[in-house]
C-alpha cells in the first residue's frame, strides 16, 4: 500500500512538473532568454553581463529560433499523456517502464533549465523581422556621415534619408485638455486618427506593461516609420498629451526597458519629444527607444557628457561645450540593480531638478513662444539630458534649407531629409543648427542661484 502511494504521489509531482513545464515552454516563445548567458559574460557598467561568443549556439536555439522551447512544449506534452494517461498510451510497452519515464524527464529537465521568460525587450527583433515582412513596418534606407562639428568639437553621425519624406501624415489629434473648453461647432468635423489607440496592428504589436505602484498601464509598438531596425516605442495605454511632463512611472518604466534592452543585446537609448517646438510626430504620449551600433558607448552626446568633470554627482551640470542651453544629470552607476521606491525616487528627483532648470531656462527668453515651454529629453543608463526648444525646424541662412529637428539631433543622430541638406549643414555647421532651434545658456546665472523657480507638475 505504501508503494502505491509513493508511485501516485510521483506521477502527481511528474504531472504538475510538466504542465509548470509546457507553460514555461509556452511563454519563452514570446520572451525569450537563454539562462545561462552570464557564462563567459563581459560585465560592463552600465549594462551588467553582456553574452559571450561561447553561448552563440545557445542563443541562435533559444533567442534567435525558439527550437528548445518548441522540444520541450512537444515532450511535456508527451510525458503528459504517458502520465495521465491518454487510453492510447496504456496499450504501449512504455507505459509501465520506468527507465523510460526517468529519461524523458531527464531531457525535460535538461531542455527547461536551457531559458526562461525574458522582458518584453526580447520580442522586438522577431516583431520586426514580422511586421518588415508583413509591409506593415517601412523600413527607409539611409546613409550615415560622420562628421566632426567644429563649434562643439563632437563628431556627429549624420543620417541622410530621402525617403523618408514620402512618410504619410497622418491628422493631428486634439489635446483633450486643450479643446475641453472649445465649443464643438470649432473643432474639425472629421474623426482624428490616433495610431497609438486599439485595435492594434498585430504586427507592430509588441506587448503590455504596468506599472506596479501607479497601476499605470503602457503598450509597447513597433516604431512603424523606422530608419534602423528594432526602433520601437513605449506608449501610455489611456490617452496622454505629448506636451505634458513625464511622471515617476514613465521614468521608471523607460529605465527598466533600457536596462533589459542592454542585457538582450538591443543596445539603444531612449528620447522624449515633449511640446509643440521638440519635434513631436504625434500628440499622443510615446517615448521612443533608438538602437544603436554594439560596439558603441552610447549616442555620441555620451562622449561629452562622460569626460565632463562635475564635482556634486547629485546636483545637475551642464556641458559647455555645446552652445546651447542643455541640462544633465549623472545617474548612479549602481541604479539598475535598484527598484521600486528608490529607482523612482531618484529618477523622478533627477526629472524634476532637469525640468527646473529648463523652465529657468525659457523664462530667461523673452521672445520665446506663448504656450506650454518645449523640451527634448534624452535618456541612457549613465545620463539623463534635457533640452530646451525655442522652434521646431531650423532654416539655413545661406541656402534656405529648412532642417528640422527633434531629439535624435542633440543625441548626436542628426536626421536630414535631402541629400542636398548635408553638405550645406556641414558648411553652416551643426552646432550653428541646434543652437538655431535651442535657447542660450544661462547656467552661470543659474548657478548663481538667481533663477530659484520651483516647478508646477500641474502645468507642464
Amino acid at each position: 500500500m505504501g508503494k502505491l502511494i509513493w508511485h501516485e504521489h510521483a506521477r502527481l509531482v511528474s504531472i504538475t512538473a510538466t504542465i509548470y513545464g509546457i507553460w514555461a515552454a509556452y511563454w519563452g516563445l514570446f520572451y525569450r532568454k537563454f539562462f545561462w548567458d552570464f557564462i563567459g559574460s563581459t560585465l560592463r557598467n552600465p549594462g551588467g553581463a553582456q553574452p559571450g561568443p561561447n553561448v552563440a549556439p545557445f542563443i541562435t536555439v533559444i533567442v534567435k529560433v525558439p527550437v528548445v522551447q518548441i522540444f520541450a512544449m512537444l515532450l511535456g506534452f508527451f510525458i503528459l499523456a504517458l502520465e495521465w494517461p491518454l487510453p492510447l498510451m496504456k496499450k504501449l510497452p512504455i507505459y509501465r517502464n520506468i527507465v523510460v519515464r526517468m529519461v524523458l524527464l531527464f531531457f525535460q529537465t535538461f531542455l527547461n533549465i536551457l531559458f526562461y521568460q525574458a522582458t518584453i525587450v526580447s520580442k522586438i527583433p522577431g516583431q520586426y523581422r514580422k511586421a518588415k515582412e508583413s509591409g506593415d513596418l517601412l523600413f527607409f534606407p539611409s546613409t550615415v556621415v560622420h562628421h566632426r562639428d567644429a563649434d562643439t568639437d563632437l563628431e556627429f553621425q549624420i543620417r541622410v534619408c530621402p525617403a523618408l519624406k514620402s512618410k504619410p501624415q497622418r491628422a493631428a489629434v486634439p489635446d483633450p485638455t486643450v479643446t475641453a473648453s472649445i465649443s464643438p461647432n470649432v473643432l474639425p468635423q472629421t474623426k482624428p486618427i490616433d495610431p497609438f489607440m486599439p485595435p492594434y496592428n498585430e504586427n507592430l504589436y509588441v506587448g503590455e506593461l504596468r506599472d506596479e505602484d501607479s497601476e499605470d498601464e503602457y503598450v509597447v509598438l513597433m516604431n512603424k516609420f523606422s530608419v534602423v531596425p528594432n526602433h520601437f516605442l513605449l506608449i501610455s495605454k489611456e490617452y496622454q498629451s505629448q506636451s505634458s511632463a513625464l511622471l515617476p512611472q514613465d521614468l521608471v518604466q523607460t529605465y527598466k526597458l533600457l536596462v533589459e534592452a542592454r542585457k538582450t543585446g538591443i543596445k539603444s537609448f531612449a528620447f522624449y519629444n515633449c511640446g509643440d517646438f521638440s519635434g513631436a510626430s504625434q500628440p499622443h504620449k510615446h517615448i521612443q527607444f533608438f538602437p544603436i551600433d554594439p560596439t558603441e558607448a552610447g549616442p555620441p552626446i555620451e562622449r561629452l557628457a562622460r569626460t565632463t568633470n562635475i564635482q556634486t554627482p547629485s546636483k545637475p551640470f551642464t556641458i559647455s561645450k555645446l552652445p546651447y542651453a542643455n541640462h544633465v544629470f549623472r545617474l548612479p552607476h549602481d541604479l539598475q540593480y535598484e527598484d521600486g521606491e528608490k529607482l523612482g525616487r531618484t529618477l523622478t528627483e533627477a526629472f524634476l531638478a532637469l525640468l527646473d532648470l529648463g523652465i529657468s531656462t525659457v523664462r530667461h527668453a523673452p521672445d520665446y513662444p506663448i504656450g506650454r515651454p518645449s523640451y527634448n529629453v534624452i535618456f541612457t543608463l549613465e545620463h539623463m539630458h534635457l533640452i530646451p526648444r525655442r522652434c521646431e525646424a531650423y532654416s539655413l541662412p545661406e541656402k534656405g534649407d529648412v532642417i528640422p529637428v527633434n531629439s535624435l539631433g542633440f543625441a548626436g543622430l542628426l536626421l536630414l531629409l535631402a541629400d542636398e541638406n548635408l553638405e550645406n549643414v556641414k558648411a553652416h555647421g551643426v552646432g550653428k543648427v541646434l543652437k538655431g532651434v535651442g535657447l542660450e545658456s544661462v547656467h552661470e546665472l543659474q548657478l548663481a542661484g538667481t533663477t530659484d523657480e520651483t516647478v508646477d507638475m500641474t502645468r507642464m
